[in-house]
């Protein structure tokens, strides 16, 4: 007896099979792939968030205010024009008669 030939749709069922498991391992490349990008662009993210947000301060914080030696100045000089003067003590407190 001869031997037998593979038959047409065993030979199509193994390649589909073979085109199946390359398109699989393209498939889970693709997955990790991406996976590994969401991790990369989420750690980045991270870091912004920390480096940027005002709650994540790295320095202790100090007083917004005008230099002394300005503000010295400036009083000085609004007082010579008359501008400021020494305050004021407010009216005494009046009772309505009754």
């Amino acid at each position: 007896m001869s031997a037998k030939k593979p038959r047409a749709s065993t030979r199509v069922a193994a390649e589909r099979a073979a085109e199946l498991g390359a398109a699989r391992r393209r498939a889970v490349g693709a997955k990790t792939g991406l996976a590994a990008i969401g991790v990369v662009v989420f750690g980045v993210a991270a870091v912004f968030a920390q480096r940027s947000y005002a709650g994540h301060t790295k320095q202790p914080a100090t007083a917004l205010e005008a230099p002394p030696r300005f503000v010295r100045i400036v009083k000085q000089d609004l007082l010579q024009a008359g501008v400021v003067g020494p305050a004021q003590a407010p009216p005494g407190a009046a009772t309505a008669p009754s």
